[in-house]
């Protein structure tokens, strides 16, 4: 049976369109084929276009994105932004976005974006989300 479930998986180029698979919440069951991955506190889903995709759960993720700068007269590739995703103490959930710029000292946190699942009080789903920009 997951043979024919992994058949009718294909890779798609990024579009913006609301009806590619990575922009739908109803087909997250056919992409998990692993039940223990249920309990997992973070989804990634990267498409890299002619280089491939990678969609998985896990309990903390940490993501880099580099680009290709020149500085000094040479070119090189620069991890300006960075996605780390992480549990807290307190069993909350955080997700942080740092970006870097080769110019600056530290890094810069643009956003961070949590969440408690384990609040049995909640009513509905909550995002906290704290756009204070902050060196790190």
């Amino acid at each position: 049976m997951e043979s024919e479930i992994t058949k009718n998986l294909t890779v798609r180029a990024i579009k913006l369109s609301p009806a590619d698979p990575y922009n739908k919440t109803d087909e997250e069951s056919e992409l998990d084929l692993n039940p223990s991955n249920h309990c997992r506190k973070f989804e990634v889903r990267c498409h890299a276009g002619d280089a491939g995709h990678l969609e998985v759960t896990s309990d903390s993720v940490s993501v880099r994105v580099g680009q290709r700068i020149r500085r000094d007269g040479k070119r090189e590739l620069w991890g300006s932004l960075l996605v780390e995703c992480k549990e807290q103490d307190d069993g909350s959930l955080a997700i942080e976005v740092v970006v870097c710029h080769p110019n600056w000292d530290e890094p810069v946190r643009i956003a961070s974006i949590q969440s408690n699942p384990s609040d049995a009080n909640a009513g509905e789903p909550i995002l906290r989300c704290d756009f204070q920009q902050k060196q790190v």
